[in-house]
């Protein structure tokens, strides 16, 4: 008996040794899409964003970008983000190698909720807790992207060019979806404040019903092959 369940544990171990040798699994891009949850939201609001992120998911374009990203496929995760310290994750890394996968991440998108209604909006906390996030997920990326969306500039109290330096040093791109409904340029304020790494953008909404096509239009650029 005792022989037995040694042959076991050791088959055990051999198969945790190989599964620790076999590292993260290799994927074109690894991607956080953070969400504003800061009290500037009203429900309505962040509903057009979770909305507007399940419909991309369904888009003939977005699908034929992952398509387009060959066999490695990627890895998304979607996370809120408001105040000092609030972040959440919604739905956590997830590979997508197909057009079902998309479909059903989508999905999953469209039924979560909203963690929490912040008080102040820290995008430092948006990116720091992308950070954290991607270098500790099973997936190692050609590209790391961090993708936050928000409506208002960040007055949190974390250093947001502590934030992004930190991002910049782990090879982590942060490219920035500003959601404009007060018309007050905030595009040119993430593109000086809040975007850093090489081909970080911004891809501006005019308010929130111009998000589901920003949202469109800036997953088909991150949804690429390296050096496309």
């Amino acid at each position: 008996m005792w022989r037995g369940m040694a042959a076991r544990l050791l088959a055990l171990l051999l198969a945790g040794g190989a599964a620790d040798a076999a590292g993260p699994q290799p994927v074109a891009v690894e991607l956080v899409l953070a969400l504003d949850a800061s009290a500037s939201m009203d429900r309505a609001e962040f509903d057009l964003q979770l909305k507007g992120l399940a419909a991309a998911f369904r888009d003939k374009a977005v699908l034929e970008a992952l398509a387009n990203i060959g066999p490695k496929g990627v890895a998304v995760a979607v996370t809120q983000w408001g105040g000092d310290g609030e972040a959440k994750v919604i739905l956590p890394f997830t590979y997508l190698g197909s057009a079902r996968d998309a479909r059903a991440f989508g999905f999953r998108i469209s039924r979560a909720r909203r963690a929490f209604m912040a008080s102040t909006t820290s995008i430092a906390t948006a990116i720091g807790h992308g950070v954290e996030i991607i270098e500790a997920n099973g997936f190692a990326g050609e590209r790391r992207v961090i993708d936050v969306s928000g409506d208002g500039v960040d007055n949190g109290g974390q250093d947001l060019d502590r934030a992004r330096d930190a991002a910049l040093a782990g090879g982590i791109v942060v490219n920035g979806l500003p959601i404009d409904a007060d018309g007050v340029g905030l595009a040119d304020y993430y593109r000086a404040k809040v975007i850093i790494g090489n081909e970080s953008f911004v891809e501006p909404a005019s308010g929130f019903a111009d998000y589901a096509r920003a949202i469109r239009e800036k997953l088909i650029r991150e949804l690429r092959p390296l050096g496309s």
